[in-house]
């Protein structure tokens, strides 16, 4: 303790920090400062152990074990970032400073040293506006706007004369040793507080990884063990980030150290951590969403939709702790989903919003959401669990995905927001790519399309299209005689595949799998409905045999074929048989023109990778790509095969057959051109001369398109909403 410092002084200014607004209901870090400071003021700072605390402080008994129970270092942390808004806000005059140390439970107290000899000295644990890391004039808007906008959340104002923090809005480059961006989930994700971003990056080798940047600073660090890494989130103190890696689902510390493994999960569409330190997630079977002990256990079903034929996903654990708000699916597309709360001890559903998905609970008494690309907010009752009001748009052109409902946004808890812009909501156009890259339109006019398709003879192309929510087949002849809607149904149509008369297309869905005839729109028929996920994708020669893959909540996605019967009356289906049902998502199967060789793309390796086997199968395999690959397609003629990367770029690589063996050449690109992002899903076809390719492409000019690494932070963000429903 600082010598001119006496017992009463830290006394006076330990009641001044308790009475703040800051502490009056954060009951548990006012219990464990004032433990602390009377023990170090009594001369026992000695016994300010980890165990110590645990058992008498935050009243976990002697029973209390810190190997297995993090609250002490959580509730440390929690009042280590209370004391830094507080000196940063209500406190930056306060004679006499309280500090907690990282790696340490013994508080400092020092006397603040006046203006006349030097600039206000902060707790070493603290971390005010650090102009010390400034590299350009917006790092040190940031570094300011940080502290105003945790003080704005809790309802902090330094001065009674003091305006309210403004409203303020950075473009930012998350540049890392990769790629910003996943397969399906949030990239960029906001600590609790604020100060720090967690984003997912793909390196050159089609792996990803995490890496964690304050926002004012300019460095970000890579977090070792994370390969594999998506749908990231943070635990409530900001000190660990969970994630989904390699059919696992783990957590790592935001500083670096080594990841833990806390459960099995097949998949992960979205989590979210608790006070309590528990995990709620969106993992396998579909239509449940489960809890998990933060360090770790066996899983169990908390909300269970599999009888309503819903399929909840990105949950959010509302404050308190008692319910979830979560987005339900029923395969109509994510437009249409609803987001509704319920309570983690069961009970009934209740309905929030119809019509929107990834709703997400801020700080500032909103609920947000989004519908075709724009987030919108309207207030909502935590007390009552209902929204009030109508809601309304504040942000457009939010990238977000129609078939999986996540959207490329988050919100901290002091009012400070990331997302990534949509590229004008994901609107492509369509045309015929030759090797040399020359371009010819086909599609000119820009859609929301998907799964694109050629026919056998390549006079027509089918694709998907999404207006208002409502997913359609559109056929488009390719001499000019005009386009025909074939299907239009909510919800989205997968997997778009031409009989080889080219009369009739079969389709997939989030229940099974249907047909269409082209001469009869609208007259869908239904070939299997096992009651998840198909995606049929190609008929061997002759089209007796369709390859598809389907859901499987134990292993993923597996291949499957299914013997096909044509006639005057249909289709018919018959024994589907296993192709591979391996733990890990296998799609895309493709027959060879030949019909003894499949191609698929599987994340088995940890990233996307092409690779083709005999069909029927005999065990053995070959990859085709060096350097991450989805999408495989067989050239008809030219005995070469494509595949597209993570960077959009379409590859191709000549194949032979020696003694039996699969060989190819080394991979190489189609052109230089970058196709439409639509993440892991379909963006082109072989043309049936194997010398172009049918391409969805970007429909916004390349010198309007933000880059790769781009994000926009705004802070305040409960402004902007009042701003804008003041304007509506």
């Amino acid at each position: 303790m600082d010598e001119s410092l006496d017992r009463d002084d830290v006394r006076r200014q330990l009641e001044r920090v308790l009475a703040s607004a800051i502490f009056r209901r954060a009951e548990r870090s006012s219990v464990l400062l004032r433990y602390i400071v009377e023990q170090a003021l009594d001369g026992r700072a000695d016994r300010l152990k980890e165990y110590t605390l645990g058992a008498e402080a935050l009243g976990r008994g002697e029973s209390f074990d810190p190997r297995t129970d993090p609250v002490v270092r959580a509730e440390a942390s929690r009042l280590r970032t209370r004391l830094e808004q507080y000196y940063q806000t209500i406190g930056n005059d306060d004679p006499v400073l309280l500090d907690l140390p990282k790696g340490s439970y013994v508080p400092q107290f020092t006397l603040r040293k006046t203006a006349t000899n030097a600039s206000p000295t902060p707790p070493s644990g603290t971390r005010p506006p650090a102009l010390r890391f400034i590299r350009s004039p917006w790092v040190a808007w940031l570094c300011a706007l940080v502290a105003l906008a945790m003080a704005a959340a809790t309802g902090l104002r330094s001065r009674p004369s003091e305006a309210p923090a403004p409203f303020a809005q950075f473009d930012v480059e998350l540049r890392s040793d990769g790629v910003l961006g996943s397969d399906v989930g949030t990239d960029a994700v906001l600590s609790p507080d604020g100060t720090r971003v967690v984003f997912v990056s793909r390196g050159d080798d089609g792996r990803t990884h995490l890496n964690a940047r304050r926002i004012d600073q300019p460095k970000e660090t890579r977090l070792p063990g994370t390969d594999g890494a998506r749908v990231p989130f943070l635990s409530p103190d900001g000190r660990w980030v969970g994630f989904w890696a390699d059919g696992k689902l783990k957590k790592t510390p935001v500083d670096g150290g080594s990841p833990v493994i806390l459960c099995d999960a097949v998949d992960l569409l979205g989590a979210s951590w608790g006070e309590d330190d528990t995990i709620v997630m969106a993992a396998d079977p579909p239509g449940r969403l489960s809890r998990v002990a933060a360090t770790g256990g066996t899983p169990q079903v908390v909300i269970d939709l599999t009888g309503e034929g819903a399929l909840p996903r990105w949950p959010q654990i509302l404050p308190g702790g008692q319910s979830v708000l979560y987005t339900a699916s029923t395969g109509a597309g994510a437009d249409r989903a609803t987001l509704e709360v319920q309570s983690i001890r069961g009970g009934d559903r209740k309905v929030l919003v119809r019509g929107g998905t990834f709703g997400r609970y801020l700080a500032s008494g909103h609920l947000t959401y989004v519908n075709q690309g724009t987030l919108y907010a309207v207030p909502f009752d935590l007390g009552r669990l209902a929204v009030e009001g109508a809601p309304v748009p504040v942000l457009e052109d939010v990238s977000y995905s129609r078939l999986f409902g996540y959207a490329q946004v988050d919100a901290s808890r002091t009012d400070v927001l990331v997302y990534r812009k949509g590229g004008d909501s994901g609107l492509s156009v369509a045309a015929w790519i030759e090797r040399s890259g020359q371009r010819t339109p086909l599609l000119a006019k820009p859609g929301r399309y998907g799964w694109p398709r050629l026919s056998p003879d390549g006079r027509h192309i089918a694709v998907t299209s999404t207006e208002s929510g409502v997913g359609s087949i559109l056929v488009y002849d390719v001499g000019g005689a005009g386009t025909t809607r074939i299907s239009t149904r909510p919800g989205d149509h997968t997997g778009l595949t031409w009989l080889p008369d080219g009369g009739s297309l079969v389709f997939g869905g989030a229940k099974g799998m249907g047909w269409v005839r082209t001469e009869h729109p609208n007259e869908e028929r239904a070939l299997m409905n096992p009651g998840t996920v198909q995606v049929p994708w190609s008929f061997a020669p002759g089209g007796r045999r369709l390859a598809y893959y389907e859901r499987n909540p134990t292993t993923g996605f597996d291949l499957w074929t299914v013997p096909v019967t044509s006639s005057d009356k249909g289709l018919e289906m018959g024994t589907p048989e296993p192709l591979s049902q391996a733990p890990a998502f296998e799609v895309y199967p493709s027959f060879s023109p030949d019909g003894r060789w499949i191609t698929y793309a599987s994340n088995e390796s940890g990233t996307w990778e092409i690779y083709v086997r005999p069909f029927p199968e005999d065990g053995t395999k070959v990859r085709i790509s060096n350097a991450g690959g989805v999408v495989p397609r067989w050239s008809p003629k030219t005995g070469e095969l494509l595949y597209r990367t993570d960077k959009q770029k379409v590859m191709v690589a000549g194949y032979r057959v020696e003694r039996g063996t699969f060989v190819t050449d080394a991979p190489r690109p189609w052109s230089a051109d970058a196709l439409a992002d639509t993440g892991v899903l379909p963006n082109f076809d072989v043309g049936p001369d194997g010398e172009r390719i049918l391409a969805l492409m970007p429909a916004v000019r390349p010198e309007a398109q933000q880059t790769v690494n781009h994000v926009t932070l705004m802070f305040n963000f409960a402004d902007e909403i009042r701003r804008r429903a003041a304007t509506k």
